[in-house]
């Protein structure tokens, strides 16, 4: 029910971007972007930091290590498989095929966001394990700002990425369902810290330092396992 909430979060919240866009001008729209890539920033930092200070109090060794690998090994397999152009791709195809406005960086921008962090992670395996949906609807509340703030910038193509919420959150949730007797703490706040540091490399894509792949270092999520 929580990822449910949250993809007509990203919805409704996208919509009423778009509709906000007609007015505004492209130096706020840049403006926004900024911001946005500032505070993605800072919230990821911080969740970074606190899922590296309870893994020091779980006592586990080499997360370091951990991250590093993780980061090395993921973005060779990303690099490989070449997801970011893949979503590209996809996207234009739709674009296309059903004549839509252009939608491809807004539906990766998107993903991307509303899937990789933290709260994309243990929200449906805390909904999964033990029916609790504050972290889902805390999302919901992020991402509902955060898609009406992105489809001023990217337009029709956010709304898309309420489908790869429902997908990506969906099968998480299922994994916790089948596996929830063999998921250790440990692995939950690795896989989340990692997802943390993608964030962070969004965030520096946003206020254009440079111009990061982030959805070729996707693979490095899977890497804690």
């Amino acid at each position: 029910m929580g990822t449910l909430i949250n993809a007509a979060a990203v919805i409704v919240g996208a919509l009423l971007g778009i509709v906000f866009k007609r007015g505004l001008p492209e130096k706020l729209q840049k403006a926004l972007m900024l911001a946005m890539g500032l505070g993605l920033f800072v919230l990821a930092f911080r969740w970074f930091l606190k899922d590296f200070n309870e893994l020091e109090r779980l006592d586990f060794r080499g997360i370091d290590l951990l991250v590093l690998f993780s980061l090395v090994i993921g973005t060779l397999l990303g690099e490989w498989w070449d997801i970011d152009d893949r979503l590209n791709t996809f996207a234009l195809k739709v674009e296309k095929r059903y004549r839509l406005p252009p939608l491809a960086k807004g539906f990766v921008a998107g993903t991307l966001i509303f899937c990789v962090g933290a709260m994309a992670i243990i929200g449906p395996i805390q909904d999964a394990v033990h029916g609790e949906m504050t972290t889902l609807l805390i999302k919901s509340i992020l991402d509902f700002v955060t898609a009406m703030v992105l489809a001023t910038v990217f337009g029709f193509g956010v709304v898309f990425a309420a489908g790869s919420v429902l997908v990506y959150q969906g099968t998480i949730m299922l994994l916790a369902m089948w596996s929830a007797a063999f998921l250790a703490p440990e692995l939950i706040h690795s896989i989340s810290m990692i997802g943390n540091v993608l964030l962070i490399a969004m965030a520096i894509r946003f206020v254009e330092i440079k111009q990061i792949r982030v959805a070729n270092m996707l693979p490095a999520l899977l890497i804690p396992i």
